[in-house]
């Protein structure tokens, strides 16, 4: 078995920290991007307790914010170089508005722009044949819409869990329309994604969007519980995504049960507007514009991010 670097952002706790467990027990070196460096740092020791040996390095990570972003770029090159697996998994989810140093909304900022940024930046360090990104969805995506008129949400009335969806639907997009200029390219890098269900997670704990109100919500939340897939179980879609053999580029993959919500892995339903590859073009010119990550660029003009209204808007 070829040993390979993986990089997972967001790895100390839920998807993330089982996705880099599950790579550390094959022997590969892990690189856990995380925001936060001491919770970074106990997932470590977390994992080397259960996989003595382990070859994992934490870093510190704020897909957030371009200029943390732009550093963890600069240290991957000089401290690591090469990479096999990109997993772009941190994420955040049903945030009363905020906004990032930049002026970016957080969800998206989060969710997205900074997943775009880190992809370029990484581009140079895939050197291997077999090399892959894959970048985690939610099954909320399938209720989203790419606003490009208002992307970043300065005259829409803001909606914390439909900017939640939007921000996947961008993600998504833009995950295929990667693909799409990999290809084109002659890249032997390939860009896929994956989205765990219903996952017991810590970021559906901490977000007081998430706890409901009621006596009788409560009560059915708390037994309810018990039959969401642990972290574990709803990591397979995007180890497999990350690992096997017989997967192509482009390809979404999710569990298999009940509405997509838990079960064996398998290939899973897209919203229709992110194979709309039109958008998409139009979606990377004005995420290079917003972020000022230029790469696998195409020959048209460079879309003002200030203006976003001269950008087709999805219907």
């Amino acid at each position: 078995m070829a040993q390979l670097t993986v990089v997972t952002t967001g790895a100390n706790s839920g998807i993330g920290y089982q996705v880099a467990l599950h790579f550390a027990r094959r022997g590969d070196t892990v690189v856990m991007a995380c925001r936060n460096p001491d919770k970074a740092r106990d997932a470590q020791r977390r994992i080397e307790q259960q996989v003595p040996g382990a070859k994992v390095l934490p870093m510190q990570l704020d897909v957030s914010e371009l200029g943390s972003v732009r550093e963890f770029g600069r240290r991957y090159s000089q401290e690591v170089g090469e990479l096999d697996v990109l997993i772009n998994n941190a994420g955040t989810v049903a945030l009363p508005l905020t906004r990032n140093s930049a002026g970016h909304e957080l969800l998206l900022a989060t969710n997205y722009l900074g997943v775009f940024a880190l992809t370029g930046l990484l581009l140079p360090s895939f050197k291997r044949a077999g090399a892959r990104i894959v970048n985690v969805g939610s099954i909320a995506h399938r209720f989203g819409k790419l606003n490009l008129d208002d992307l970043n949400w300065q005259t829409t009335k803001y909606d914390e869990w439909k900017a939640y969806a939007n921000s996947k639907v961008a993600l998504l997009s833009h995950t295929l329309e990667l693909n799409r200029r990999l290809k084109a390219s002659a890249s032997h890098v390939i860009a896929l994604a994956a989205h765990p269900g219903l996952a017991n997670t810590n970021i559906k704990q901490a977000r007081e969007a998430l706890k409901p109100p009621g006596p009788i919500r409560r009560w059915y939340s708390k037994h309810m519980t018990k039959l969401i897939p642990s972290a574990e179980n709803a990591a397979r879609s995007v180890i497999l995504a990350a690992t096997a053999e017989n997967v192509a580029g482009g390809e979404y993959f999710g569990p298999g049960g009940l509405l997509e919500l838990g079960g064996a892995p398998k290939e899973a339903r897209l919203n229709p507007i992110v194979r709309d590859s039109v958008l998409s073009k139009q979606l990377w010119t004005l995420t290079e514009a917003m972020t000022g990550a230029r790469y696998l660029s195409e020959a048209e003009p460079l879309v003002a991010a200030a203006a976003p209204a001269s950008v087709s808007r999805a219907q």
